[in-house]
């Protein structure tokens, strides 16, 4: 029986192409006619060892034929390392050809058997509709657990013709058939597989559709709802910024969210004497950071100014107490004293 440094030998040189697959059964015939032993072991490395499940020299050889079907001629030694590390076996890759792949490397081979994509699992998605797929396909589909179950059941949702992109990415973000029959339970019934993942990566629920249906924002696609919920629009504050006296559309809306323009603020600028009737300064106010103590001590100064006028002390740095020094020094001119001059010149 030949030796296990022998056998390893052979399988190396099958692995170099030195020798094709029927001159290695010849050569381990020949030597085992001329070393017989009672209990010939097999070749196996000792316990403990990481490719502890090597192959028996029948194995080797064998497994050699499977992989020139995928178009594997020659391998390294650390590569067939690799494919005895992860259980590759000679049936397993006659599994693989016999699914119709014929050009494949062996860490396209190694990865299938890492993510335990079987021969029977690519029929299986096959049979679920899924027929242009290649390896490193069916590893991704693997990894997020896309089943063919999940595939049917998504097609039973209305979802159907999706590549394994579009498959890992309702897998990835939690797409499920439940999620896309209670969107349209909501009344989102338009809608594609990119605009649904984009609603659940934002974590917009039916629920969160339905409340903003009755908060009186409706008509909405999911672009828009997905916008709501990325500047965190919500019902309440819809129903409260209508409660204020404000009929705003979608658009004003979420410029009122993005840029925090909510009834409690606006409450507090009406406080500070504000008009508030116009949605557009509110939101200018906003973005330079107005706040009613500001409004408030700028008033004190001059009664008469105006949003713009407040925001072009904001813009440019000026502080209160500038404008109180102005004021102090006569340089200050207000509203009612320029136009009592303008009338003057005109006399």
């Amino acid at each position: 029986m030949p030796t296990q440094s022998e056998q390893m030998q052979i399988l190396e040189m099958i692995a170099e192409g030195k020798i094709t697959a029927e001159e290695a059964e010849q050569l381990l015939k020949a030597l085992a006619a001329s070393e017989p032993a009672p209990n010939p072991p097999t070749v196996r490395v000792i316990s403990g060892d990481p490719t502890a499940t090597g192959y028996s020299p029948s194995e080797g050889t064998r497994l050699a034929v499977e992989l020139r079907k995928l178009g594997i001629e020659k391998v390294k030694l650390s590569e067939l390392h690799e494919l005895r590390l992860h259980k590759v076996t000679p049936e397993y890759v006659q599994g693989i050809v016999d699914q119709g792949f014929d050009d494949m490397d062996v860490d396209e081979l190694v990865n299938l058997r890492i993510h335990q994509v079987t021969p029977e699992y690519i029929r299986d998605m096959r049979a679920a509709g899924l027929d242009d797929i290649d390896a490193d396909d069916l590893s991704e589909l693997a990894i997020h657990k896309v089943t063919p179950e999940y595939i049917r059941a998504l097609h039973e949702a209305g979802i159907t013709d999706l590549d394994s992109d579009e498959l890992v990415e309702c897998a990835i973000h939690k797409v499920t058939p439940e999620y896309i029959r209670g969107m349209r339970d909501s009344g989102l019934s338009d809608f594609d597989v990119d605009e649904l993942v984009e609603l659940a990566i934002h974590n917009v629920t039916p629920q969160y559709v339905l409340d903003l249906r009755q908060a009186g924002i409706t008509d909405l696609d999911a672009d828009e709802i997905a916008e709501c919920a990325i500047h965190k629009v919500t019902p309440e504050t819809i129903r409260a910024m209508r409660d204020a006296g404000f009929k705003l559309d979608l658009d004003e809306v979420i410029e009122c969210a993005i840029h925090k323009v909510t009834p409690e603020y606006i409450r507090s600028l009406q406080a500070a004497g504000v008009d508030t009737t116009d949605i557009d300064e509110l939101v200018e106010l906003a973005i330079h950071k107005i706040t009613p103590e500001f409004i408030q001590q700028a008033r004190s100064i001059s009664p008469d100014i105006e949003v713009d006028e407040l925001v072009d002390m904001k813009v440019s740095g000026m502080a209160v107490e500038e404008l109180q020094q102005l004021k102090d020094e006569g340089f200050l001119v207000d509203v009612d004293e320029d136009d009592e001059d303008d009338e003057s010149d005109e006399e």
